[in-house]
């Protein structure tokens, strides 16, 4: 399918892609830090406060740099 010339759709799709990042490094960094918590270390609930961060700032990283890649 060809990618579409409409400036709204566009932008909503790139809205959706910088959404789904945050989400996504959001969900890993919980899912590590669980791991961390539950099979290496037992220091329950910091794995996954610390894995949270990580993915938030991971995901706020990923979309500044998808933002800067955007034609204005």
């Amino acid at each position: 399918m060809a990618p579409s010339q409409d400036p709204l759709f566009s932008g909503l799709g790139q809205a959706m892609r910088v959404g789904t990042d945050l989400l996504a490094a959001l969900i890993v960094g919980g899912f590590l830090g669980w791991l961390v918590d539950s099979y290496v270390l037992d220091s329950t609930p910091w794995g996954v406060a610390v894995g949270l961060a990580l993915g938030l700032i991971t995901g706020i990283r990923n979309a500044y740099r998808a933002a800067q890649r955007w034609n204005t």
